[in-house]
């Protein structure tokens, strides 16, 4: 069975941009390190599944295999836990964020008994207070990290850890295929606006999915910013006003970097 994890090719080209900045660098060294020394992490109960897996991993020349028998985190796990590159969302009806309420910000009827009282009333203040930019909407939502891990037959696993919930403001983005833009291009234009919200409120959760979003049978691409409310709590509003900003400015760098002069969403 060939090891060999799927790779993320339109991520791929910010690696430059990563290796051009040494704090961008010693984070990931960080982290890695880290895991590296966590007294806690779990080993490998069987040699010959460690084995397997290194040399498999070395065949393959997947560095990703090889870091997730370490640390149970691929490459591209580990650059989104250190917030260098944004994590994958996959729709309203995804895994990851979970949506907890609607887009008329009221609890969804199977969610709500996973939300307290509190959580209900900071979020429905916040979604009564902030003036949402053209094209976005909050929702009360959970985040996690996957993690993955190989199961003795060598096949790879999923399971979510480390919950975060918080509000989720979603914007809808131009349809980046439609404007002619590769799924790489759209990645760079949204990884300069993923690290300015990051200056902003450096511990946000940032998604980003090309084509996730529908609406009158139009498709759309769509950017999530999740603010965990027990970090963000007393400054939620005036963050959001500067996310609502900087996403509309990225809105603006798609059409230019795309040469279109109008935007059909």
């Amino acid at each position: 069975m060939s090891l060999v994890l799927p790779r993320e090719e339109e991520v791929e080209n910010m690696f430059s941009r990563i290796l051009s900045s040494d704090q961008y660098c010693e984070r990931l060294m960080d982290a890695f390190y880290d895991h590296l020394c966590d007294d806690k992490r779990t080993t490998d109960p069987d040699p010959h599944h460690f084995a397997e897996v290194l040399l498999g991993a070395y065949k393959n020349g997947d560095v990703s295999a090889l870091l997730l028998e370490l640390f149970n985190r691929s490459m591209f796990d580990l650059l989104k836990e250190t917030y260098l590159i944004p994590k994958r969302f996959h729709g309203k009806n995804g895994e990851n964020p979970v949506l907890l309420t609607d887009v008329d910000g009221n609890l969804l009827n199977d969610k709500a008994d996973l939300v307290s009282r509190h959580e209900y009333k900071k979020f429905h203040e916040i979604y009564q207070a902030h003036h949402a930019a053209p094209r976005s909407k909050l929702y009360l939502a959970d985040a996690y990290d996957l993690v993955r891990y190989y199961t003795s037959g060598m096949d790879i696993c999923e399971k979510a850890e480390n919950r975060e919930r918080g509000i989720l403001i979603l914007y809808a983005l131009p349809d980046t295929k439609k404007l002619g833009l590769t799924e790489a291009q759209a990645y760079d234009v949204i990884w300069s606006t993923f690290h300015d919200i990051q200056e902003e409120a450096y511990s946000a959760i940032v998604y980003y999915g090309q084509e996730t979003g529908i609406r009158s049978g139009k498709s759309f691409d769509e950017l999530g910013v999740l603010l965990p409310i027990h970090q963000f709590e007393n400054k939620m509003l005036q963050h959001l006003s500067v996310i609502d900003g900087l996403v509309l400015s990225c809105r603006e760098e798609m059409i230019k970097t795309a040469g279109s002069d109008s935007l059909d969403l």
